[in-house]
């Protein structure tokens, strides 16, 4: 044994440390992903998270670079049950220990994930650390306090060409490659940080999309984006995915609420009260369901197991979202449907 994994509730567990050689901390949580695992792992939403997979064989098909949902690495750390860390790197040339090694991720394997993730879904997420002793430290620092959307957001203005019928005022709070591309499809892009200074920008937009990302909805960074939804709700559609349903749900007067152990995972269904569609799903907060009856917005879907509010749509303006994600990368394309809905939002506005 020589990496620990040490719980805020006193816990020690060793395991065979891979990756980087160094220590981090973060809030521990899990995903019931079997396949995936690089576009999990590069997914900005993770950002000030250590990161279980319950399936227990991980790595075991070559890195692919080129299904990164970021530039880098975006978890805090990894645990594994059986992780293939050597195993031929591809076409990338870099197995999954270096890849995480130049990274700066470290690692345990041979962890009873099973048991692991019994506990969270028992007592809920845990502030924990990856030590190179098995030393309890003073304090576990709550990473859900930071500033995690300005950690991943892009820091300049970019500009991505795809259909250029359309803009779209894309605002990025933690986004995945994928979701860009998809939306691409649809219109052509200006990308801005979550903190631009949107009320005096002389963009031309069609519609203003908020995407995935990290942290704590109701972060104080994110109170000016919250308030520039509201406002430029009564001249522009605004549509949401993830943390954007949040932060949208925000700005008409609604509430979020920290999960007990979240939705991470492929295999999540959710209705509309006709029809299942199973989705892919990575948030540790959600709407407060009750709060929506203060508000103009309506629940449109909901999570068949636990009623979580997975998707808000406003009564009278062209404003909605998905908690789930509709691009999928890893998972089902089951809400794909919601790239149609948007083309038709955006269709009609020209028409």
């Amino acid at each position: 044994m020589d990496k620990y994994l040490i719980l805020e509730d006193g816990t020690i567990i060793g395991g065979r440390g891979y990756g980087y050689e160094g220590e981090s901390h973060g809030e521990l949580v899990f995903t019931t992903s079997m396949s995936g695992y690089i576009e999990t792992i590069t997914d900005p939403s993770y950002a000030g998270q250590i990161l279980i997979f319950a399936f227990p064989e991980i790595a075991n098909y070559s890195v692919s670079m080129e299904k990164m949902e970021s530039e880098k690495i975006q978890v805090a750390g990894l645990i594994t049950k059986d992780a293939h860390e050597i195993f031929s790197g591809g076409p990338s040339g870099n197995d999954f220990n270096e890849f995480l090694k130049r990274s700066g991720v470290p690692a345990i394997d041979g962890i009873d994930t099973r048991v692991l993730v019994e506990k969270i879904r028992k007592n809920g997420v845990l502030r924990c650390f990856i030590r190179n002793k098995p030393e309890i430290p003073d304090e576990f620092p709550d990473t859900m306090n930071d500033d995690l959307v300005g950690l991943v957001s892009r820091k300049e203005y970019q500009y991505y060409k795809g259909n250029d019928r359309r803009k779209i005022l894309f605002i990025d709070v933690g986004t995945k490659n994928s979701l860009i591309t998809n939306l691409g499809r649809i219109a052509s892009l200006h990308i801005v940080p979550y903190n631009y200074d949107f009320f005096n920008s002389k963009l031309d937009y069609d519609a203003v999309f908020i995407p995935n990302g990290p942290g704590n909805p109701d972060h104080p960074a994110l109170k000016n984006l919250v308030e520039f939804i509201r406002e430029v709700s009564v001249e522009k559609p605004v549509i949401g995915v993830c943390l954007g349903n949040q932060l949208i749900t925000l700005a008409f007067g609604g509430r979020t609420k920290k999960m007990k152990f979240g939705h991470r995972g492929v295999n999540h269904a959710v209705t509309d009260g006709t029809r299942i569609y199973i989705t892919s799903h990575n948030h540790g907060y959600a709407v407060d369901n009750e709060s929506l009856r203060n508000t103009d917005l309506s629940m449109r879907m909901w999570d068949i197991n636990d009623n979580t509010v997975e998707m808000v749509e406003h009564r009278d303006l062209p404003v909605y979202s998905v908690q789930f994600h509709p691009e999928a990368h890893p998972g089902p394309y089951d809400g794909s449907w919601f790239f149609d809905k948007i083309d038709e939002t955006l269709g009609v506005k020209n028409d």
